[in-house]
């Protein structure tokens, strides 16, 4: 009778691709705290985040616009302060009203583009 041959037991060592990251030292030094926190080797912690973490995506260059829109309205509020702190509120009410109805709809326009991603 012959002997059954064994299937060759899968070694420790199977993980045969290598990943290379680069990290300021400041970094380094916070992936180093976490992984002793977490108590295992830095592959291990690296492979289990990598694994298991989410990635922020960076925003669009469309919405980069927009919000570059979102912070020059932003600066225009604050000249108007200036104004209406200079001159009276009266002399810049008609302003703000314009400037407000600007920033809803910037603020509308990226709200409906985020809900559609």
């Amino acid at each position: 009778m012959k002997k059954d041959k064994q299937q060759p037991r899968p070694t420790k060592r199977n993980k045969v691709r290598v990943v290379s990251a680069r990290f300021t030292d400041i970094e380094y030094q916070a992936v180093q705290k976490r992984r002793k926190d977490a108590g295992v080797s830095l592959s291990k912690f690296v492979c289990s985040v990598l694994l298991t973490g989410t990635v922020v995506q960076r925003i669009s260059k469309a919405d980069a616009d927009i919000l570059r829109k979102l912070a020059g309205e932003a600066n225009n509020i604050n000249q108007l302060a200036h104004k209406a702190n200079a001159g009276g509120f009266a002399g810049v009410a008609a302003e703000l009203m314009l400037l407000k109805k600007k920033i809803v709809q910037i603020i509308k326009q990226l709200s409906d583009d985020w809900k559609n991603k």
